[in-house]
């Protein structure tokens, strides 16, 4: 005989279903977490990520908007949705994100690289240098911030600034 899993079991096996990348399971174990507890802010934000794994961004979206929605203050829910917004082509949008993302938590690396990724794709390279040059004041170690503030200093033709970036 089978035993019927509790909510929290239930979202700890599609977790690990996730994990494993087995989404079709791990879709369905969070849609039942989700007939339980429709407000389950974990379950709509993970099916978000898998949402947008698969590339169905508009779903993905939705997932993300509703884990904002129950949970306004968390930032890496602002900060799925603005990387949705930004592949969507919503680049002002995918701003407005990342930056609420920001005001919830100053030092929050992914919000301040993906602002400086947005800006510079955008051509506003004083302010994605900003964010890159806010990303290594955090952890001087995130070396994807100092490879794309050299990318932009090589680009305005600041050579010398570039090669410190990349040393």
């Amino acid at each position: 005989m089978e035993k019927k899993l509790n909510t929290k079991e239930t979202f700890d096996l599609a977790v690990k279903k996730h994990q494993e990348k087995n989404y079709q399971v791990a879709i369905n174990l969070y849609n039942e977490v989700l007939k339980v507890e429709p407000t389950h802010v974990d379950a709509h934000n993970n099916l978000g990520v898998i949402s947008e794994k698969q590339g169905d961004l508009q779903k993905a979206k939705n997932y993300y908007e509703k884990a904002v929605a129950i949970e306004p203050n968390n930032s890496n829910y602002h900060t799925n949705l603005g990387g949705v917004f930004n592949e969507l082509g919503e680049p002002q949008k995918a701003i407005s994100c990342y930056e609420k993302a920001i005001a919830i938590d100053p030092n929050f690396l992914n919000a301040h690289f993906n602002l400086g990724t947005v800006f510079n794709t955008l051509g506003d390279h004083q302010k994605a240098i900003n964010s890159y040059e806010k990303v290594i004041t955090i952890d001087h170690k995130y070396l994807n911030a100092h490879y794309n503030l050299g990318i932009i200093f090589n680009t305005l033709g600041d050579y010398q600034k570039a090669i410190s970036c990349y040393e």
